[in-house]
């Protein structure tokens, strides 16, 4: 019994010991699985920078490309005065600190000092793969429209939002007179449940674009209660609406006003006669107007006499002081002036 004291201690220092090794081994392994969950952690991001994505997935597909290309132009500019022209974080459509889809699906532009900026929106897109790839092979950024009822379009409006293009739905709608808008058309004696369930197909179509401009709609978009309609469900749904003018008598703008929705509609129109004379002429008078207004808007179509001006008038924008820009930039601008 006289070793009992003896014994006790050796105890006492095995015990605190084997708490002191315990306790070393928590904190290493707490390290060690830190350290791997912030290795996976950077991992990830890295796939997510470079835009890993499935052509199946309806996410953000189209984010990752116009981000590289904002960059590249914006490190291009770096020995000029050019600032972006993003979003806008006090625009008055910005709703419980969201951006409406129209501002969050765009492409980023940089505004030049002293410049005029022209968009160029392509209708009519979607029914001819080659001719697709000739388009977005043009110097950018464009804004392409693709009919609602086109094949493929997941897989094509990927192709042109990855070569820096903005993206539009191009949705039929009644005309005057007895031309086929196509499938999917909104009609002006459809009913709100009906005109509800075909908008609502149109716009599932395919994702990451900014709103929608009629193909034809002479009739419908005369209609001011369709048009009421029309236009208050896009702004729910965060879309603008450009109005492609097809007729004199449309209520687009007017409704947008009344209804503080984002619509502004197209000033020219460059291939009614398919000519490549045509074209230039109209593309001169779309420069008259973005001069003297600071803005303009141009709706043509993918045909070859179009895109082989379009070519050559892009390269010589800058000696012109005009930017060419995506719709939504001139849309911020144009909603910046009524607000």
């Amino acid at each position: 019994m006289k070793n009992f004291p003896y014994i006790k201690k050796i105890t006492l220092i095995i015990f605190a010991a084997s708490l002191i090794f315990c306790l070393g081994l928590g904190i290493g392994i707490f390290f060690a699985e830190h350290k791997e969950v912030e290795k996976q952690t950077k991992k990830l991001e890295k796939i997510t920078q470079f835009g890993s994505f499935s052509i199946n997935d309806k996410t953000r597909y189209s984010k990752t490309f116009p981000k590289v290309i904002a960059t590249a132009e914006k490190n291009h500019n770096k020995n000029t005065k050019a600032v972006p022209l993003r979003q806008n974080q006090n625009y008055r459509f910005k709703k419980k600190n969201q951006l409406p889809k129209w501002i969050d699906n765009s492409i980023s532009a940089f505004k030049q000092p002293g410049f005029s900026y022209i968009a160029i929106v392509l209708d009519d897109m979607g029914l001819n793969k080659k001719i697709l790839n000739e388009v977005v092979q043009l110097g950018g950024p464009l804004t392409l429209s693709f009919l609602s009822y086109a094949p493929n379009l997941i897989e094509q409006t990927t192709i042109a939002s990855s070569k820096g293009h903005e993206l539009m739905l191009h949705l039929p709608m009644e005309p005057l007179g007895n031309e086929d808008p196509g499938p999917g058309a909104l009609l002006v004696d459809m009913k709100n449940m009906e005109l509800n369930q075909t908008l609502n197909l149109a716009l599932e179509t395919f994702p990451n674009f900014i709103g929608i401009n009629n193909h034809m709609g002479s009739r419908f978009t005369a209609n001011s209660k369709l048009m009421e309609f029309l236009i208050s469900s896009l702004k729910k749904r965060g879309y603008l609406f450009l109005d492609s003018v097809t007729t004199s008598r449309s209520v687009a703008l007017k409704m947008g006003r009344r209804l503080s929705a984002p619509v502004v509609a197209r000033d020219i129109f460059l291939d009614d006669v398919d000519s490549e004379k045509e074209v230039k002429l109209r593309l001169a008078q779309t420069e008259l107007i973005a001069k003297k207004t600071g803005t303009a808007i141009a709706i043509g179509h993918p045909r070859k006499a179009t895109l082989r001006v379009l070519k050559d008038w892009i390269d010589d924008l800058g000696q012109k002081k005009i930017q060419l820009v995506p719709l939504s930039t001139i849309a911020q601008i144009r909603l910046d002036k009524i607000n």
